[in-house]
């Protein structure tokens, strides 16, 4: 890491999410959700992080990522000729919306 992690975040259980990767057709049809959400449905860890280039997709990708309840916590350069990739992490099960 680039940036140390709080606390909090370095003391909670987490599992590491690793890619999700859809072939082009099945982009934006809310597949890559739902196999997210599936793989995570019963975790017992309290959250989950991945790493994520911010530039990927022109930044659309970390974007998703934001959509579905991740913040970036820190950085991350796997190795010194890569890229510096966003920390992100969530809770596994996010509290449900009000109203829903």
């Amino acid at each position: 890491m680039t940036t140390p992690l709080p606390e909090k975040r370095a003391s909670t259980p987490t599992v590491a999410l690793k890619e999700i990767m859809l072939r082009v057709p099945w982009r934006g049809t809310g597949a890559s959700v739902r196999i997210h959400d599936e793989l995570l449905a019963d975790r017992e860890e309290e959250q989950v992080s991945l790493l994520v280039n911010p530039l990927a997709g022109n930044g659309k990708v970390k974007a998703l990522y934001e959509s579905w309840g991740y913040v970036q916590v820190s950085e991350q350069q796997p190795s010194p000729d890569g890229p510096v990739l966003a920390a992100m992490v969530r809770a596994v099960r996010p509290p449900a919306e009000s109203g829903t």
